[in-house]
């Protein structure tokens, strides 16, 4: 259809003036469904497949949840429309393909009018003219179209600067104090946080972004590694009693810069600071932000100016994801809390530390998981709208009361209202898809997170653990060597390692593995080399029963060692198994269950360690009373 003006139905299409109209009356439809509804049209009749659809309307290499995106265009224009997908009148679905405009289409034609300076005399002159003018008509309209053409192909070629992921480089400290190290990395995460509220954007999680701290590098070779195409980069100063930031933001491929300013404020008002940062460059994107997340950009914050430091310097300290950095973040918290009683994003930073709490083994389930989910509570009672709130009460759900439907729930609606939340896909992926034995939808939700948070090593790591549980032991390994590449420092992976490399029976190779991982560790390389030698030792002397039974005999005495600290009753269970004592690998299996030990025994159906129980009926009995699939 060239024709610059439409009509069909009631409706009339303005393709030059990119408007809608019915009954002669405008439409609003936005950017996006309006640019499918001009392909649709364009194409009358034919079928637009869902992949056309993306790289004309987004670019090929869009990382993009691009069955929500398409769908929710679709059905707005529908929705302008007034058109019945069971019984279409303009846009037919065609299953598993794409889409068809089916209604018919009529050019409007509009007659050009007569020069207004022309009296019909002269009119009657102009149509008797020789046929050289003519021909000097048509080379002039010749050199106008063929000036149209050049500057069509030099737009279709020009670089768009339309921002489809976004990733907030760390902001830069200049107030010459390290100590308000913190206070930096705060705004940068709540810039993340507000950010990532719209769902049209894929903002990187701060774990990847926080990797390029106090480096130089290209920001298009930055932009690469991230796999964005949008750099937010810029600086805080904060002195007597005043705030400023100064932000930039860049279409890395051509390294362009689109919008840079600087805001200055009272340290009191730095909620309205950072949300006015956090609009602007919404603005400036170019993407789709809907009235309701522009509400939401910067508005969850505590009215009071302390509770909000004490915030900062709560997820300041549990970002840090060691035991000591989660003990301070709980205090911080508390104190933001006990500043402002109304301050849900500070009761939601508050049910994460007492979840990580227990994951880095600082507490029992039975000690942290009713701390977690009366913070969780307390927050969604305060702003149901808060999806970390959401996603900190599904791991609770999950891993305490193995109340997996309601886990499901609370799973999915903290990502229908913050798609952008890694940590919303890694715990659906591992509190509810795994155990459930769904795993390519798990590797799938797992997936969606490393798109957040590419360069984050515990993420990479559980991709890993992932593939393991679901019997894939080729693309563990091959992840978890991407995890080391990535980090060779990390000891976690190391020992997630070992173990698959055991499974595998490269015995000798698990042991090296576990060795690397105690060295990184801080075991002294005497202490380190002693003990993998008496696992070569064990294992020489009887094979693979001999490597478990050393295995077991030291997580038995570490566990003696660790006095009042918590020790996992699985770990026990798991190497009694492997040993091939069933009745104490039963027995502590059922004190796993009782200490509520969520995380891992919620797993324990998928875990090759138990192989040899599967079939067993007081292992089938103790899925059936975690509701987990047989």
């Amino acid at each position: 259809m060239n024709a610059s003006r439409l009509k069909f139905g009631d409706y009339e299409l303005d393709v030059a003036g990119y408007e809608l109209k019915r009954s002669g009356r405008p439409v609003k439809l936005e950017r996006i469904p309006m640019e499918l509804l001009l392909l649709l049209v364009e194409r009358g009749g034919q079928l637009v497949t869902r992949e056309e659809i993306l790289e004309k309307l987004w670019g090929k290499d869009v990382f993009l949840d691009t069955d929500n995106s398409i769908n929710t265009a679709i059905s707005k224009i529908r929705s302008v429309l007034k058109d019945d997908p069971e019984n279409p009148g303009f846009i037919k679905t065609v299953p598993g393909k794409g889409y068809r405009f089916i209604a018919p289409i009529a050019a409007l034609l509009e007659a050009a009018p007569p020069p207004i300076d022309t009296p019909p005399a002269q009119a009657e002159i102009a149509s008797r003219s020789t046929p050289r003018n003519y021909r000097a008509i048509w080379v002039l309209a010749a050199a106008v179209m063929l000036l149209m053409a050049v500057a069509a192909w030099v737009w279709s070629r020009a670089p768009s600067s339309t921002i489809h992921a976004l990733a907030v480089l760390p902001l830069e400290n200049l107030t010459g104090d390290a100590s308000q190290e913190y206070f930096a990395d705060g705004m940068t995460d709540a810039l993340i946080t507000d950010l990532a509220q719209i769902g049209t954007l894929r903002v990187i999680s701060r774990t990847s972004v926080m990797r390029y701290k106090g480096l130089r590098k290209p920001l298009p070779e930055i932009a690469r590694e991230l796999g964005v195409d949008g750099i937010v980069e810029g600086t805080v100063t904060r002195s007597a009693g005043r705030i400023r930031i100064t932000s930039q933001l860049i279409y890395a491929p051509g390294d362009q810069h689109l919008w840079a300013h600087s805001y200055e404020r009272d340290l009191g008002d730095v909620v309205a600071l950072q949300a006015d940062v956090a609009q602007a460059i919404a603005r400036e994107v170019r993407t789709v932000v809907t009235p309701e997340q522009r509400t939401r950009l910067g508005a969850r914050v505590a009215a009071n100016a302390g509770a909000y430091e004490a915030y900062l310097k709560g997820r300041y300290y549990l970002n840090q994801r060691t035991p000591l950095g989660v003990k301070k973040s709980i205090g911080f918290f508390q104190q933001a809390v006990e500043n402002d009683p109304n301050f849900a994003l500070a009761y939601a930073g508050l049910a994460d530390a007492y979840n990580f709490s227990n994951i880095l083994g600082v507490a029992s389930p039975k000690e942290s998981a009713p701390e977690a989910k009366a913070a969780a509570t307390r927050a969604l009672m305060l702003d149901p709208g808060l999806g970390e709130a959401h996603a900190a009460l599904g791991l609770v759900k999950s891993h305490y009361d193995f109340d997996f439907p309601s886990a499901q729930t609370e799973f999915l609606k903290a990502l229908e209202l913050n798609a952008n939340y890694s940590n919303a896909h890694l715990f659906y992926a591992g509190a509810y898809l795994t155990p459930m034995g769904r795993h390519e939808e798990a590797i799938a939700e797992m997936k969606k997170a490393l798109e957040l948070d590419p360069l984050s090593l515990p993420l990479n790591n559980m991709m890993g653990s992932t593939y393991l549980w679901a019997g894939d032991y080729e693309k563990s390994l091959h992840q978890y060597e991407r995890t080391i590449a990535l980090d060779p420092t990390f000891p976690l992976v190391h020992f997630f390692l070992s173990g698959l490399l055991a499974e595998v029976g490269r015995y000798e190779d698990a042991i090296k593995e576990n060795e690397r991982g105690e060295l990184l560790l801080g075991v002294s390389p005497e202490d380190a080399a002693a003990q993998a030698a008496e696992f070569e030792k064990a294992f020489h002397a009887a094979g693979e029963r001999g490597y478990w039974q050393r295995n077991l005999d030291v997580t038995l005495h570490a566990r003696q060692q660790a006095g009042t600290r918590y020790f996992e009753a699985i770990a026990v269970a798991a190497l009694y198994a492997r040993v091939g004592d069933k009745e104490n690998a039963l027995k502590w299996l059922q004190k796993s269950y009782e200490d509520r030990e969520g995380q891992t025994i919620t797993l324990v159906r998928w875990l090759p360690d138990f192989k040899s129980l599967r079939a067993d009926p007081g292992f089938v009995d103790l899925l059936g009373r975690m509701g987990l699939p047989h």
